[in-house]
């Protein structure tokens, strides 16, 4: 009896762990692949596997750095699929560099809402011009041709843009925590 009691914790803890860091996983997830419409499906491949797997995961150990292995290799076997497809994707190196940062000290809802405090500080040009990079089915060359820019400029412009919103979020977040 005792078993089943420690196995039903095990999984009880399992399926909290999952569940709380659902949101971290997904931000992960899109850092190793920022505007690829398969996110969600990566996600959901992970979240298989990790289920999967789940007995091998040791209570007490980080168990974000361990779901963030298994979706950088379920990034990666997408990416895979996506280039002998032809789909223009990050090389494994640059995901690889990519999935070597730490897990982040702040949850996604946190830095979400970091995110849009420091939005909401950008001026209006700013803001449109971050609204109409990152909405889905738009690129670059599209929004250069829509404003009469070059795509050089407007990347430096985006660039300078997530500069100063990196420096608004780490400001944001260090206030919250002191």
């Amino acid at each position: 009896m005792s078993d089943e009691s420690d196995n039903a914790a095990r999984l009880s803890d399992f399926v909290r762990l999952l569940t709380e860091h659902q949101g971290n996983i997904r931000a992960f997830i899109v850092s190793l692949m920022p505007g690829n419409p398969d996110v969600a499906d990566v996600l959901q491949e992970t979240n298989t596997v990790l289920w999967r797997k789940r007995d091998r995961f040791e209570p007490g150990t980080n168990f974000l750095a361990w779901a963030f292995r298994i979706a950088r290799y379920e990034a990666l076997r997408q990416l895979h699929r996506q280039r002998r497809s032809g789909h223009v994707a990050f090389s494994e190196k640059t995901v690889g560099l990519l999935a070597e940062v730490e897990p982040p000290e702040h949850s996604a809802e946190d830095l979400l809402s970091a995110l849009d405090l420091c939005l909401d500080k950008l001026s209006d040009s700013q803001q449109e011009l971050v609204r109409e990079r990152y909405t889905p089915g738009h690129t670059l060359e599209d929004l250069a041709a829509r404003t009469g820019r070059t795509a050089g400029s407007l990347r430096i412009a985006l660039m300078r843009i997530r500069e100063v919103l990196r420096r608004c979020i780490d400001q944001t977040l260090a206030a919250r925590t002191s």
